[in-house]
């Protein structure tokens, strides 16, 4: 008779069984588990419900299901919680049965998955961090003047490092989204039952204290039947992958036709039959990736949006897309930072193809609003006429004439050959934006200075969210070991 079975005199069926078991990606909360039966045993403990003799042995027997590890585990089991329960009863005798006192496997499971997903997001930080820090090396180390495009066309000259910068500010406010996310997740359901609380006394605020988490989700029907940090934890991960797929899909383009770029050789494949060929594999999965997590994303939302309260099994088939998704991000990110670490930028191409398709064409038009008091849209008119005629080189006299035929103005008064020339170099165009957020190198210069001091402060906070979190679970084991060895 498996241990949550009481009321039914018949096993599961083995086709059920199947069906309903969630052993076979529970490994990924086992450690979780462990921790939260720990911590509501030592709650037990403090409230009087078992002596510490009975909680000592179950400690004891917890500790050596966590040293055994998740493999040792019997798969006849619907999930870890039981399986570990289970365990326990075996190792620890009647003590063990009492581990259950005051608690339903709906705040277990709860607790679980919040500690897994604010574990995860916590990793997560730091790989976009990573990956942040990365960015801001590759632009300090090397510039080159580069064509931009909009609709994947040439368009207007601009900067290695103002590209890199705007690949930067990307990620950071996906850091930031992390941090407000894991700000809701970080918070224990623990001590709630199975959704109207408990009549055995508990201290909710102790357990959460010892899990490291920063408060306790207050209604206890609300603490077990939301999966919205599920939700956004899944939303977050897409968002980052959304992120990474537009990095790689440039990095593919980069690769090709317009090489701008060298992949590095471990980031890379080979043809199976064309020797000569070098794929940009990992590029082409993160971008196929973040197509997999729109879809958990999908699929969670999906599943969450009829649900009645307060529980319902349906939740478990969330758990999985949690699990890929969170991990997916995770490593995904990493990759994108040792990729973006080793990539070779072929600048001595960006520099030569930074003036293609008339590129300058903008500053021009601006040029003769500003020297020969055009409106905008008559000089948008000329330059476009120039553009028409598919000249490789533009000169004075092509300009006097289309500007006489539409405007009625020599452009020659007002601008020479030589203003001319400097007007159509992509290096002093770039260098004329001198406006925030612009292309000029002053302003690089001080967009790159200020992220580095926001990295060093977000840097902190990091640390400081994971000594907070490390705090507790340090204070809970202290307290493991006082009952044990008393």
């Amino acid at each position: 008779m498996k241990v949550v079975r009481s009321r039914l005199k018949k096993e599961m069926s083995e086709i059920a069984l199947k069906l309903t078991s969630s052993l076979h990606h529970d490994y990924n909360i086992f450690h979780y588990d462990i921790l939260v039966d720990i911590v509501h045993v030592l709650n037990i403990l403090k409230n009087g419900h078992i002596s510490k003799d009975e909680a000592a042995k179950i400690l004891a027997a917890l500790l050596e299901i966590r040293d055994a590890g998740y493999n040792a585990l019997s798969r006849e089991y619907e999930d870890v919680h039981e399986a570990i329960e289970a365990k326990v009863i075996e190792l620890a005798g009647e003590a063990g049965r009492k581990m259950h006192t005051g608690r339903s496997r709906n705040d277990e499971i709860a607790t679980c998955l919040r500690l897994y997903a604010r574990d995860r997001l916590l990793s997560i930080a730091q790989a976009v961090l990573h990956l942040r820090e990365v960015l801001l090396e590759r632009v300090e180390a090397e510039d080159a003047v580069m064509p931009g495009f909009t609709h994947l066309q040439y368009a207007q000259p601009t900067r290695l490092s103002h590209h890199l910068l705007a690949y930067h500010d990307m990620l950071e406010r996906d850091f930031q989204r992390v941090i407000e996310a894991f700000k809701r997740v970080n918070l224990s359901p623990l001590g709630s039952a199975a959704f109207a609380s408990t009549g055995f006394k508990l201290d909710r605020l102790y357990s959460a204290k010892l899990l490291g988490f920063k408060d306790i989700v207050e209604n206890s029907m609300d603490a077990v039947a939301t999966r919205d940090f599920a939700i956004e934890s899944i939303f977050i991960s897409c968002n980052l992958m959304l992120s990474l797929s537009r990095i790689s899909e440039e990095l593919i383009l980069w690769s090709s036709e317009f090489n701008f770029v060298e992949l590095p050789d471990e980031y890379a494949s080979s043809s199976s039959i064309m020797p000569q060929k070098k794929n940009p594999d990992v590029a082409e999965l993160i971008r196929a990736k973040a197509g997999k997590l729109i879809g958990n994303l999908t699929a969670a939302a999906s599943v969450y949006k009829a649900m009645p309260y307060s529980y319902n099994r349906d939740f478990q088939e969330m758990n999985l897309l949690l699990y890929e998704s969170l991990e997916t991000a995770e490593l995904s990110t990493l990759a994108m930072a040792e990729m973006m670490e080793k990539l070779k930028f072929k600048k001595e191409v960006m520099e030569e193809k930074a003036g293609k398709g008339f590129s300058c064409a903008t500053e021009l038009a601006d040029t003769l609003v500003r020297k020969c008091g055009l409106p905008f849209r008559t000089a948008h008119t000329i330059v476009g006429r120039i553009a028409e005629s598919e000249e490789s080189i533009i000169n004075l006299e092509e300009l006097d004439r289309i500007a006489l035929e539409v405007a009625g103005v020599k452009i020659s008064e007002k601008i020479t050959q030589e203003e001319l020339n400097q007007i159509l170099d992509p290096r002093q165009v770039v260098d004329r934006r001198v406006n925030t957020g612009g292309t000029s190198s002053k302003e690089i210069k001080r967009m790159l200075e200020e992220r580095k001091r926001r990295i060093e402060r977000d840097a902190e906070m990091l640390e400081k969210i994971i000594e907070e979190v490390s705090g507790g679970l340090e204070m809970m084991y202290e307290e493991v070991e006082s009952v044990i060895n008393a």
